[in-house]
């Protein structure tokens, strides 16, 4: 478990609470990263993602596990944050809490792309979690 009582954990964690981006990189079949912008909820141990059935980072994560993720740095360069760790793609149901909490962090997102919660849920139907085990930043 990641130590949140640095200074740096300190300032990931609370980003981890409060943004509403975080990057997800994943490695494809040639090894080359790829990252991308990808909405999350954060429970305090787990950071979740939703996926296309056929998106390329479910194939990813199937292959290889191992991912990174990070957070915008702001307009100086600093704010830096980084975590990385183990993802998997989850085969039984979410509880509905966290889809609940999920939900209504990105309520308006959700809206704003012009889908309703249950078009998003089946659109976006593949459930990714990562455990950070490391983080880095400044």
């Amino acid at each position: 478990m990641i130590d949140f009582n640095t200074e740096i954990g300190q300032r990931i964690e609370r980003r981890l609470r409060q943004e509403q981006i975080i990057w997800l990189t994943t490695v494809d079949a040639r090894h080359t990263p790829q990252p991308r912008p990808v909405w999350f909820h954060w429970d305090g141990e787990t950071v979740l993602i939703f996926s296309q059935v056929k998106g390329a980072k479910v194939r990813h994560i199937e292959n290889n596990p191992h991912v990174a993720l990070n957070f915008n740095a702001n307009a100086e360069g600093s704010e830096v944050g980084v975590l990385i760790g183990e993802a998997m793609v989850l085969k039984e149901p979410l509880s509905p809490e966290r889809m609940q909490a999920y939900l209504d962090k990105y309520a308006q997102g959700i809206q704003r792309i012009g889908l309703t919660p249950e078009s998003m849920q089946a659109d976006y139907s593949v459930v990714i979690l990562v455990t950070p085990q490391q983080v880095r930043g400044f």
